[in-house]
């Protein structure tokens, strides 16, 4: 199979884009392509031939950006769909678009996808709108359409501001483990299980559309994953506490993955210890 994937560059897509051609997948890099569309009104395929999925995993991706400028959020994460978008149309093929956190506050608990959805950012205000949009162009040009609300996933990989990512580089410069709010809870998922769940769809045919849930299932505090980290890291580094919660945080993220595992038989193997202890020990997928 071709994959067409948009974010290289970044977290997740980085790593399918590292990870695809080790199980036999040939892949095409769009983001070139992908801002040569946004800029001039040209055809991808013509410069990139078809393909038999996009994955897209590109967009502006921070909270605090997102609050400081909404506009170029809503602008960079609605137009890059949309020129993915185009890519699958051109090419007859199955879509897979990255969502995220997008139910606010939660009215109950754990979090399926009939919870209603509710902006707490404008960050996730895009990700609402480019859902809404992935659907509209599924249905009109019948493109088979997978949506995943990620949760919190990891990995090794440094993204500032990210409570795992700081912890980590923490526990690498031999400083204190900091934490601005100890109370806030995330369900957290390992990017090795993330992308096995991938590799589920990209064989389950036909594509299975829908709109599904990731995460592990578990939610854990800050200050439970700061006590998690210092433990696997040899237990010195101290943890310092402060009072500096952000702006329109969400107290608990717990995850009901019931429907996605159903579809894909997929099963997350790692817990959250099992994924901080292979990165701190050095044993990460790069």
């Amino acid at each position: 199979m071709r994959i067409g994937i948009t974010g290289h560059s970044g977290f997740i897509g980085g790593y399918m884009a590292k990870e695809l051609p080790r199980r036999g997948y040939d892949v095409v890099l769009l983001d070139d392509h992908i801002r040569s569309f946004m800029q001039r009104d040209i055809q991808i395929n013509s410069l990139i031939g078809n393909v038999d999925w996009v994955l897209h995993f590109a967009g502006s991706t921070s909270i605090e950006l997102s609050l400081k400028n909404p506009f170029y959020t809503y602008s960079n994460n609605v137009e890059s769909t949309l020129a993915a978008l185009e890519t699958t149309f051109s090419s007859g093929c199955p879509f897979l678009f990255m969502s995220s956190y997008v139910y606010g506050q939660p009215r109950y608990s754990p979090i399926d996808e009939k919870h209603p959805v509710k902006p707490s950012n404008p960050y996730m205000g895009s990700k609402i709108i480019g859902e809404e949009i992935c659907r509209h162009f599924g249905e009109m040009l019948k493109i088979p359409l997978v949506i995943l609300r990620g949760f919190n996933i990891y990995g090794d990989y440094v993204i500032p501001g990210r409570l795992i990512s700081d912890l980590i580089e923490s526990v690498r410069n031999n400083t204190p483990l900091v934490l601005n709010d100890p109370l806030p809870r995330r369900d957290y998922l390992y990017i090795k299980d993330f992308l096995s769940l991938v590799l589920k769809i990209l064989m389950k045919d036909p594509a299975e559309s829908g709109t599904y849930n990731v995460g592990f299932g578990c939610s854990y505090s800050n200050v439970e994953v700061a006590e998690m980290v210092r433990k696997l890291a040899g237990g010195k580094l101290p943890i310092i506490i402060k009072s500096n919660p952000r702006t329109c945080d969400i107290s608990d993220c717990n995850v009901d993955i019931t429907l996605v595992k159903k579809t894909f038989s997929w099963i997350p193997e790692y817990t959250l210890e099992n994924g901080l202890s292979d990165i701190i020990s050095g044993n990460p997928l790069r």
